[in-house]
């Protein structure tokens, strides 16, 4: 699999995945999307999971960390129904969710694909991993 890209599809030294940005507190999760891998912080000093990626543990204030895979299964917590403006490589209506992982975090994210009235909080959902042009990407999808 080839890792790394800017907008001309050539190789980045280092980043290891072609999302349009990288900094050290993130590119491990974007790594991991190339690897189809849902990846989330977990302390090293009192084990919270923490997302989204920080510098540092809320809990205990510790820099250390490691990048843990979590299952990809959750329910909604909440959603909205994005109309306009029109979003580039997305149809509307465009559905977006909060959703609260097994692993007890929450992440945001699309669910293009989904019908809006096919949607409730609640409503049991499943990570699935796709390309948005050259670029790893995730959405939920109903269970």
């Amino acid at each position: 699999m080839a890792y790394g890209g800017d907008a001309g599809g050539e190789a980045v030294a280092g980043r290891g995945h072609n999302a349009p940005c990288s900094n050290r507190d993130f590119d491990f999760f974007y790594r991991g999307l190339e690897a189809e891998q849902l990846l989330i912080q977990k302390c090293g000093g009192c084990g919270t999971l923490r997302s989204l990626p920080t510098p540092f543990c809320a809990e205990c204030r510790s820099f250390e960390w490691e990048a843990v895979p979590v299952s990809g299964g959750g329910r909604v917590h909440s959603y909205v129904i994005h109309h306009y403006p029109p979003l580039p490589g997305f149809e509307t209506p465009h559905l977006i969710a909060v959703i609260d992982l097994e692993e007890g975090v929450r992440l945001v994210a699309a669910m293009d694909g989904t019908a809006p009235d096919a949607l409730q909080v609640g409503a049991p959902v499943t990570a699935e991993f796709l390309r948005r042009g050259d670029v790893a990407a995730y959405r939920f999808r109903l269970s």
